[in-house]
């Protein structure tokens, strides 16, 4: 039998200048650590709880269909996960 991992979720935000905020989606994977980040979701004021919902959704569908190890590998640190995931997407989610 293959090896169940245990993960545990951080949510991590950046505020932009814009007035946005980047909400990265990320696991710890415990016992032995390593930190991926999921997906990132942008926000902006007006809040819709539809959209927000979504993104909820959305992080437990990508969770379950691909280990989030196969997302880009395991980071000793956050920041260098969220840094990493910054750099595979072209800085799109603001630096």
């Amino acid at each position: 039998m293959s090896r169940q991992w245990l993960y545990r979720r951080h949510d991590v935000v950046r505020r932009l200048e814009s007035g946005e905020a980047v909400i990265y989606r990320c696991v710890e994977r415990i016992p032995d650590g390593g930190y991926v980040v999921q997906s990132a979701d942008r926000v902006r004021p007006p809040f819709d709880r539809g959209v927000m919902e979504q993104h909820e959704r959305q992080f437990w569908e990508l969770f379950c269909e691909v280990d989030p190890r196969e997302r880009g590998g395991l980071h000793p640190t956050l920041e260098e996960a969220i840094t990493e995931f910054d750099k595979d997407f072209s800085g799109e989610q603001g630096s």
